[in-house]
């Protein structure tokens, strides 16, 4: 196991895979054993840790209970692993010489790196030093509380702090000081009283050439400290102090990170401490509690060389002919313009790892390539990453959270715009963005060009040198974010946008990242952060429920966690009844003084960009059943056809109103369908929506018609009205490509059934189920079959169609036969019947007195079974050529060969077994040939002639894995072959005769 607790507590498998420990009560538990690495802890200890000063009288027993139950989630997840947890006298201990602990690996990486330094190898120090602090993701056990747990967090805070101190020595050792700035500015911001990173901050500048700025921040120090702790400075810190006060030349501006430059101009001074064999700040590494504070410090320009063979000044230099750039001598500011990250961000590690690996990319072929000139054509190639995703689902809030974790790794600042691409205000222009960035980087606004394109290369001189982190948010588009793009090889460049930015990807070389909505386990995370774990695990259900509710939308989940959180008095389950009672779930998941964050604004700015077409479509949308569907049903929405519709469906894939699933599959989430439903009810007219119903009806329709005619390609048909020119038949040809349309569009068929059982039409309600039963038979979606009969009969009372409610009891009372509710079926049965003869359809009665003889089957009375079947016979061979249903006839004889075997007569169960099998083969039936071949095994183990009931059993399942793939009668031949040589009797497996 790999145990993690220099952040949040992580515990993951060898192969990486994490696990997920049962609740805070194991957490504390084990966050209690890995502070004490590898000793064992007394069970008292470990009761206080996990109840602190209120432990119940069997506190003891749970702790056991506790860790044997940590013990099955670690063999669970590792079953060949070593043991994890050890009983080890009065306590328990976790072995770590066979486990990985991150603070133990950090400790050890540390100790080491100071040995390296203290052998003089200073650059192999820093980089041991960055690799132990690049293991802290956050403050030690983050989200777990408890004083034994804050006890043990202190010494590793300490050796962390301590070991990021002899870093920043380290740096200035190695000649670093300018890049060093920025983050020990925000270090002391974040650790005022920490005189250690105060001095190293004064060093560092005043090696910078800011000897004022180093005193303000001495100054400010010794205020700060008198006032809250009534101390004066330590000598070493007044003797640095004195030495910069004393300093007769100003230094000249650091060289950079090589520590390679032009010479000084004049003598420079001494300063104590500014070398010594101690280490450099990672780029990765946050501090304790988060990333380092964002703080904006100052780089002091060069003074350009008027002429001579003088070094070049570089891009912060003023120009020699007094053009647009920095003014000489005029401190010129280091950019940090990200906006807060939100302290209840939670999740999303696979998109964090996806920035953390963009990243590395990047700096990995930047270390290859060191050089400060810019290639055109590779070195943009991985510095730009597209972060796209629907409204709501988080993207500025994710690359934010990322970019305040690396902003460490660039010293020349960090730049960010929202570009307001889908807002209520105008999109910015990119001059206009450009103006405020050359500002951020010291242009004097009357110097910013005002024509564009020079603009745009005065902003690409100023980075061509400088590590800075560009944040683009809420792009338009390509167009809005290409001349904000940096030339230089050492910066990166992120944008997030509503819309795809294909361009960007296909002509600038960005990777694309889609954000898709919040995984279960993550949302539910996100909720138990913001109201509390406490409250979130008094309701656990609710608290799932509430995720559902808000689609895993990240923005709805956060609104509906804030009220939650202003209403402490108030349980989860109420509030998620109040999601689902209401009328308008939109209208509930907005902020009452911010409206410009409810869910529904956010939708609306993404819909207004919509041409017009797509925004119809998008309407349309909200009438298909369930959260997908296809290009062909989108096509029969519009009554258009798919290649018309396809390219509109792209539209909204790439706007992120529609998921795009892979083929010709798209899903419209939760909440978008009922954002589209909104508009639909707002802006399409009753009678198109009503048009639209009717044609996405007509297409499944058609589309199970097509289907049943390859299942069962023989049976009788209801007659179907002629679909509209619009409809284009289905790609499937074969039995089992419809079967596996079926499958696929299970879901949506019975959710058609649902909507016209709902809305109409009628004739649409039991048509639809009637003409699935070739489908339905065979799957095993029994109580979904039973529903959609159920909705048939009843729609076929409503339309007053008795031949339609005939077929519709008909196919009801086969479901139910399927189910085992022989009663239910008879009652069913004898009133098709009655139905069917009181019109004169003898074909539809010799269904039913089919079906009569499947019921006595089914209750055991073989001998009024085979009655019922030869009387069926008898009238389907008695109808004219044209009415003869040859498909039931098959059906009658193969249940006659049925009965006899049941019945015991061999012989002939042996005729008709092998005649039907025959007159299967001969018609092409596949799935009446893998019934009656299943039957005939069957029939062949009763006569304990076990190789030859294999033998059939072996082609039932060749014809069935070839074909129909019936799950049912799948699951009954691998029964019946694992029954061969063992105990007597079968189930049966009969076929229906069907309506």
């Amino acid at each position: 196991m790999e145990f993690a607790i220099l952040g949040p507590l992580e515990v993951r498998t060898r192969t990486g895979n994490r696990i997920r420990l049962g609740g805070a009560r194991q957490e504390r538990l084990l966050a209690a054993l890995l502070l004490h690495p590898g000793g064992a802890v007394p069970v008292p200890r470990l009761v206080d840790a996990v109840w602190e000063d209120r432990p119940p009288a069997t506190a003891d027993r749970q702790v056991r209970n506790l860790a044997g139950l940590l013990r099955r989630a670690f063999r669970k997840a590792d079953p060949t692993g070593p043991p994890v947890l050890l009983t080890d006298g009065r306590g328990y201990r976790i072995p770590l010489d066979d486990h990985g602990l991150d603070s133990r690996l950090f400790a050890d990486t540390v100790a080491r790196s100071r040995r390296t330094a203290a052998a003089g190898q200073q650059s192999a120090a820093a980089a041991g030093l960055r690799q132990a602090l690049s293991l802290w993701r956050g403050p030690v056990l983050d989200g777990l509380e408890g004083q034994l747990i804050d006890a043990g967090a202190v010494p590793l805070d300490e050796l962390r702090l301590t070991a990021w101190e002899d870093c920043l020595d380290l740096d200035a050792a190695l000649g670093r000081h300018r890049a060093s700035i920025p983050e020990l500015t925000g270090l002391v911001a974040d650790h005022p009283l920490r005189e250690r990173f105060v001095g190293q901050l004064m060093r560092a500048l005043h090696a910078s050439g800011r000897t004022a700025d180093a005193l303000t921040v001495h100054r400010r120090f010794t205020g700060r400290l008198a006032e809250e702790l009534g101390l004066d400075p330590s000598p070493e810190l007044r003797r640095l102090h004195l030495a910069l006060l004393t300093a007769g030349v100003d230094p000249q501006p650091d060289p950079g990170p090589g520590g390679a430059g032009p010479a000084a101009a004049g003598p420079r001074t001494a300063v104590p401490g500014t070398a010594g064999p101690r280490s450099a700040v990672p780029p990765t590494a946050g501090h304790p509690g988060g990333p380092v504070g964002e703080r904006a410090g100052t780089v002091r320009t060069a003074t350009a060389s008027r002429g001579g063979t003088g070094p070049d000044p570089g891009p912060e230099a003023d120009t020699a002919d007094g053009g647009p750039g920095p003014r000489p001598g005029v401190p010129v500011p280091v950019p940090a313009q990200l906006p807060p990250s939100l302290a209840t961000f939670t999740g999303r590690d696979a998109e964090l790892a996806a920035l953390d690996a963009f990243a590395e990319a990047a700096s990995t072929a930047d270390d290859r390539d060191p050089g400060p000139a810019h290639r055109p054509g590779s070195a943009s190639a991985t510095r730009i990453c597209a972060v796209s995703g629907s409204a709501g689902i988080g993207k500025s809030t994710l690359v934010v959270q990322w970019a305040h974790r690396v902003r460490g790794r660039f010293p020349g600042g960090q730049l960010y715009a929202d570009l307001h691409g889908f807002s209520a205000e105008p999109p910015l222009t990119p001059h206009t963005v450009l103006a405020r960035f050359l500002r951020a980087l010291g242009v004097p606004g009357e110097q910013v060009p005002n024509v564009p394109e020079e603009a745009a290369a005065l902003y690409r001189s100023m980075l061509a040198d400088r590590r800075v982190l560009v944040v683009l948010d809420n792009a338009r588009s390509a167009e809005q974010v290409r001349p904000l793009l940096p030339a230089a090889p050492a910066c990166l460049t992120v944008v997030t946008s509503r819309a795809g930015l294909a361009g960007l990807t296909a002509r600038d070389g960005a990777r694309p990242l889609t954000l898709d909505l919040m995984p279960t386990p993550d949302a539910v995370a996100l909720l138990d952060r913001v109201i509390g774990a406490r409250r979130a695990r008094s309701e656990p259900a609710a608290v799932a429920e509430l995720a559902a509710v808000c689609g895993r939308l990240p923005l709805a989940l956060a609104i509906a966690a804030g009220r939650l959180a202003e209403r402490p008095g108030r349980t989860v389950a109420d509030h998620v009844a109040e999601l689902r009672d209401s009328g308008n779930r939109l209208t509930a998941l907005a902020i009452d003084d911010d409206a410009a964050s409810a869910v529904r604004a956010t939708l609306d700015l993404s819909y207004r960009t919509l041409p017009a077409a797509a925004r119809t479509l998008f309407r349309l949308l909200a009438l298909a059943p369930g959260s997908g569907l296809t290009a062909a049903a989108a096509a029969a929405l519009c009554g258009e056809r798919v290649a018309v519709v396809r390219p509109v469906l792209d539209q909204l894939a790439t706007a992120h109103l529609l998921t795009h699933e892979g083929g010709d599959h798209y899903r419209l989430h939760d909440l978008l369908r009922l954002y589209a439903a909104e508009r639909a009810a707002a802006e399409t007219g009753r009678a198109v929506s009503t048009a639209a119903r009717e044609r996405l009806g007509d297409w499944y329709l058609h589309h199970a018609d097509a289907a049943a005619r390859l299942l069962t390609p023989h049976r009788r048909r209801i007659p179907l009205d002629p679909p509209g020119p619009w409809y284009e038949p289905p790609a499937f040809t074969t039995a089992a490509g419809a079967q596996r349309w079926c499958e696929s569009e299970h879901g949506r068929l019975l959710g058609m059934v649902r909507a016209a059982a709902e809305h109409g039409p009628d004739a649409l309600a039991w048509r639809l189920p009637v003409v699935l039963w070739s489908y339905w038979f065979t799957s095993p979606h029994l109580d979904d079959r039973e529903e959609a009969a159920r909705l048939a009969v009843a729609a076929a009372v409503r339309a007053g169609d008795r031949s339609g409610e005939g077929q519709a009891r008909n196919d009801l009372a086969t479901a139910l036969g399927a189910l085992g509710r022989h009663d239910e079926m008879l009652g069913e049965l004898r009133l098709a019947r009655a139905l069917f003869a009181s019109i004169g359809d003898r074909v539809g009665e010799g269904h039913t007195i089919g079906n009569l003889g499947d019921h006595c089957l089914g209750t055991g009375a073989y001998g009024q079974a085979r009655l019922h079947f030869e009387g069926a016979l008898t009238l389907f061979r008695a109808q004219p050529e044209e009415r003869r249903d040859d498909w039931a006839i098959r059906v009658c004889e193969t249940n006659i060969g049925v009965t006899a075997m049941l019945s015991g007569r061999a012989r002939e169960a042996d005729e008709y077994l092998h005649r039907a099998l025959d007159l299967h083969r001969s018609t092409g039936d596949p799935v009446l040939e893998s019934i009656t071949l299943y039957h005939l095994g069957d029939h062949l183990r009763r006569l304990d002639r076990p190789a030859e009931a294999a033998a059939r059993l072996r082609q039932a399942l060749a014809v069935l894995d070839g074909t129909t793939r019936n799950p049912r009668l799948r699951a009954d031949v691998l029964a019946a072959m694992a029954r061969l040589g063992g105990a007597a009797g079968s189930p049966d497996v009969r076929v229906q005769v069907g309506g």
